[in-house]
């Protein structure tokens, strides 16, 4: 019995396990409370995920469902339906139901979406028109989110299907799948996206875009598909990340009527990973980026209009197959976009694709193992060149009226010999052909002429003296054979090679040809380019006080087609003075310098000023000797620049002396005077007077003063004593105390002692000149 009851109870837990599947409808278009959206999605999460729930609508009246904070999150075994609510289909879409945030909507955490899921399996919603997750929301963050539908490490997730499509418009994001952590090895799985528009409102023509369409990191998932109607109509970025993906018949930036509605704007394609299929889409003004792709297969991909720029770029990628042997498995390009170019990618394969009006159809940048193709002969019977040995050479004609030749349509396959030759014959006077090569799975750019675009491959030499000896030259030409060089009257100048010689002014182009393609260069205009003279630098120095110490430097001679012409400097009277281009020793005057390549003289001509400048004369103070003898007279504050003059009178031609540090060393037997001027750019000043007293005796020496107060001799002055700055000068009183020691006689004594007045008195004094002078004594009565 006991056993029994085991069994049961246990039964009875496993049945209260596995709830039954339920349908819950949504009747209120409300935020919250029975029958919305909000109590559904809490209703299926309640009921378990082991069984498939389904919330279908039901909504009288408005089925605009408005929120005011995030949704619960999505669970497992759900389907979210709303093509089940009655009444018509949103415009030309599939969706019957709005959900809007309302521009106050709040959500927690750091995510924000319509539907948010994580870590959840097998999941579809259909019939939706999710818009306004945008930063017209008063609570957006940009470091945030915004989407319509975000999952996060999720598989089996279904988003519209055939006749039950959505609508993501004014979104940041429509759809985002990303990861819910960086630590673990989870990612999205098996994501379905079919039937949607996604950028275009539920007209399915208006243009609602904000930022990504879609941004997908996931494997084995699918976009599109094969079928008319499971095709998504995408108006605004695409990101793909991940394994085993495919990009299956959708439209880009073509609306429901097939038509580009979005101006000169194009949309950006990005795929990285590994193992893409992209296929049977149609395209205008789209961007296919491919970043670290190992192995992709592109085909039957179509640009169904010419507006817009399209393209495809390759970064890193290897093991890619554009286009195919199969003739049905082309793809078409129609405009000036540049329709390929791959960088620093390996075992690129681009074969029977139909590109037109493109100027650079395929451009390889630091591509590896890249095949060898040159055309040699491309005439009215003849296409053929070399290619790397065994290479398959594709052919193919241009049928169109653009003015480069593109890989139109396809001819035929050559294989290059083992010496590398290929040639396809034929009636070929009407054909515009271009081909290019495949080895090793990696394919050759296409070989119609190409003119570099730089300035620096436009090499000009204009004409000189107004004669024809001008020349252009075009560099780093591509897939040229010859090239015809014609003027702006569009009549034939010159034919040949690339450099067009003996011209004179003019504008001129290059039509740079193989076979019947060309390539038109852009206009280059030869103007009159005479000798001449560049003074912006021109470093000039003016002639002073009638002496030949100008100069001219720094002069450039331009406009001589690289050739050092012959030139002169010539004075006013016509003197040749000299042929180099830097002249000195310059008195003042005007000078022509005369240019003369090719017989054309062409003068330029500079004024040399002469200016008087006026010097400061030198400030040399007077001074004594205590005999005849040796001395320095130094000049006050010399200036580095000048050089000074001793002169033994005033009216001296020639000086005594001249020094640049302004010290003279003169030999004194008497009084005397000498004269000093200061010298400078062959200027000098007037001259100073320096009066030299020779010797100091107790007739010079005062022996009295008077020291009070009235300003007159009040201080015991010694006439001469700066002139000795090491004398030694001492007083004493009658009982032979010094009252007064100083060495030099900067401080003069004026009667006080310790700060206390002497009497009147007489004093004696002793003054050392320590100049090679005999010791100097009297007395110095003080009278108050």
């Amino acid at each position: 019995m006991k056993q029994r009851l085991l069994l049961f109870t246990l039964f009875l837990v496993l049945a209260g396990s596995r709830a039954m599947a339920a349908v819950f409808t949504v009747t209120s278009n409300a935020d919250a409370g029975p029958g919305t959206l909000r109590e559904a999605l809490t209703q299926a999460a309640a009921n378990g995920t082991v069984q498939q729930d389904v919330i279908n609508f039901n909504i009288t009246g408005n089925p605009t469902i408005t929120l005011y904070t995030q949704l619960p999150e999505v669970t497992s075994n759900l389907i979210i339906d709303g093509s089940t609510q009655p009444g018509p289909k949103f415009g030309r879409s599939d969706a019957r139901v709005y959900i809007i945030p309302d521009v106050s909507y709040t959500f927690p955490g750091t995510k924000a979406a319509a539907f948010l899921m994580t870590e959840v399996t097998d999941v579809s919603i259909y019939g939706l028109c999710v818009k306004g997750y945008s930063s017209k929301l008063t609570n957006f963050n940009g470091n945030l989110l915004f989407t319509a539908i975000s999952a996060y490490d999720c598989t089996n997730i279904t988003i519209g299907a055939p006749d039950k499509g959505n609508v993501f418009c004014d979104n940041i994001y429509g759809v985002y799948c990303g990861t819910n952590s960086l630590t673990d090895s989870k990612n999205n799985d098996n994501i379905v996206i079919q039937s949607n528009f996604i950028g275009y409102d539920e007209s399915g023509i208006n243009v609602v875009e904000l930022g990504y369409a879609l941004d997908i990191t996931a494997d084995n998932s699918l976009i599109g598909g094969a079928s008319p109607k499971e095709r998504n109509y995408f108006a605004t970025a695409i990101a793909l990340n991940g394994i085993d993906n495919k990009f299956i018949n959708n439209s880009l930036s073509l609306d429901v009527n097939g038509q580009d509605n979005r101006g000169n704007s194009s949309i950006l394609l990005r795929f990285q990973g590994s193992n893409a299929l992209i296929t049977d889409n149609d395209f205008c003004a789209t961007q296919f980026q491919f970043v670290s792709v190992n192995g992709f297969l592109f085909v039957r991909n179509k640009q169904s209009s010419i507006q817009g720029n399209s393209g495809m770029s390759l970064f890193k990628c290897n093991n890619a197959f554009i286009g195919d042997n199969n003739d049905s498995d082309i793809n078409i390009f129609r405009n000036d976009g540049g329709a390929f170019y791959a960088v620093q990618s390996t075992n690129i394969t681009i074969a029977k694709n139909s590109i037109m009006c493109n100027t650079v159809p395929y451009l390889i940048s630091q591509g590896t193992a890249i095949p060898d193709i040159n055309v040699l002969i491309s005439n009215a019977d003849e296409f053929s060149g070399t290619a790397s040995p065994g290479a398959a050479v594709y052919i193919y004609n241009d049928n169109t009226d653009c003015d480069v030749c593109n890989p139109v349509q396809y001819i035929t396959t050559i294989i290059a010999d083992a010496n590398g030759k290929w040639k396809f014959t034929g009636d070929l006077h009407n054909k515009k052909l271009v081909a290019n090569a495949t080895f090793n799975n990696s394919s050759s750019e296409y070989t119609q002429p190409v003119i570099s675009t730089l300035a620096a491959d436009y090499i000009k030499v204009n004409p000189t003296c107004f004669k024809n000896n001008g020349s252009i030259t075009l560099q780093n030409l591509k897939n040229v054979i010859g090239v015809d060089w014609y003027n702006d009257q569009d009549h034939l100048v010159q034919s040949g090679g690339p450099k067009l010689e003996g011209v004179g002014i003019g504008t001129y182009y290059a039509k740079c040809y193989n076979g019947n393609c060309f390539a038109k260069s852009i206009p280059i205009t030869l103007t009159s380019s005479n000798p001449g003279v560049d003074d912006s630098g021109i470093q000039k120095v003016n002639a002073s006080c009638d002496a030949a110490n100008g100069s001219i430097s720094n002069l450039k001679i331009i406009n001589t087609n690289d050739v050092v012409p012959p030139l002169k400097w010539t004075n006013e009277a016509g003197d040749v003075i000299r042929t180099t281009l830097d002249v000195d020793k310059l008195p003042g005057g005007t000078y022509t310098l005369t240019i003369d390549p090719d017989g054309c003289a062409v003068p330029y001509h500079v004024t040399i000023l002469n200016q008087e400048l006026i010097l400061d004369p030198p400030v040399v103070k007077n001074f004594q000797l205590c005999g005849p003898g040796e001395t320095i007279i130094p000049v006050s504050n010399p200036v580095a620049t000048s050089t000074y003059r001793l002169y033994d009178n005033e009216t001296d031609a020639t000086p005594l002396d001249e020094e640049t540090n302004g010290k003279f060393k003169v030999n004194v037997t008497a009084n005397r005077s000498y004269y000093i001027s200061r010298f400078s750019n062959a200027c000098e000043s007037t001259r100073t007077k320096i009066d030299v007293s020779v010797g100091l005796s107790n007739l010079n020496i005062a022996n009295v003063i008077t020291p009070n107060n009235d300003g007159v001799n009040d201080y015991w002055q010694i006439a001469g004593m700066e002139n000795y700055p090491l004398a030694t000068v001492k007083i004493f009183n009658r009982y032979g105390k010094a009252i007064f020691d100083s060495k030099g006689y900067s401080r003069p004594f004026n009667g006080m002692y310790n700060g206390q007045k002497l009497p009147s008195g007489s004093y004696y004094y002793i003054i050392n000149l320590s100049a090679g002078c005999g010791l100097l004594s009297g007395n110095l009565s003080i009278i108050r």
